[in-house]
């Protein structure tokens, strides 16, 4: 009995081993370590791959933290009808222009000719000065109160309101859309938005500023 009490206390008294943080914890930036790639979406939760290739298997969900070296010239984000709300996003139609390649899967109707779209991936380069990849499955037909719905709950993404303010007024964003942007932005870290010159894409670097887009820039390459 001695014996037996002894152990107990031996076993209670003993260091308890490190439990290594969850991969897809959190949907804000976390402190990256040199090498590393984190990797999440909008809306969060969505299937990542590396490579340009949306058949490979997955290697996790976002958000997620890699290996640059896995990731050395593509990552892959899969939005699956089920996740997109019924509704797969239509690839003409997608705001983020900063993908460098997107994909469908799908069935067509012998009958009637149509196309059920299963699921859509955006590709994007990877690049050795930008540690993070946000992939963005917004269309530019949806309602604000529709697209607010993509986007996770709380402020994980923190930067300067006012920057932000100044640079979309000055690039001729409408006041309901500078709105919404900031709020977007502080909950997901990506928005578009349309500007009197076209789309701009907004997205939050690990430094806490905001890197904006215009389409005539061109995509990532």
């Amino acid at each position: 009995m001695k014996l037996a009490s002894a152990l107990l206390m031996l076993l209670l008294s003993a260091p308890k081993p490190a439990v290594p943080p969850r991969k897809g914890a959190g949907p804000g930036i976390p402190k990256l370590a040199t090498g590393q790639l984190w990797v999440s979406s909008v809306p969060v939760g969505l299937e990542v791959r590396l490579g340009d290739d949306p058949r490979v298997k997955a290697v996790g969900r976002t958000p997620l933290v890699l290996k640059s070296s896995d990731a050395t010239r593509y990552v892959t984000v899969t939005i699956q009808k089920s996740e997109a709300g019924g509704k797969v996003p239509a690839q003409i139609d997608l705001a983020d222009f900063t993908a460098a390649k997107n994909f469908s899967a799908g069935t067509r109707d012998e009958a009637t000719g149509k196309v059920e779209y299963a699921d859509c991936s955006l590709a994007y380069r990877t690049r050795p000065d930008k540690p993070t990849v946000i992939a963005l499955f917004q269309t530019k037909h949806q309602a604000l109160p529709e697209l607010e719905r993509l986007y996770p709950p709380g402020s994980n993404f923190r930067f300067s309101d006012e920057v932000i303010r100044k640079s979309l007024v000055g690039r001729g964003v409408s006041a309901e859309f500078v709105r919404a942007a900031i709020s977007l932005l502080h909950r997901g870290g990506k928005v578009a938005v349309p500007s009197k010159e076209g789309w701009l894409v907004l997205e939050v670097t690990p430094s806490g500023m905001v890197e904006v887009i215009d389409e005539s820039s061109g995509r990532f390459q």
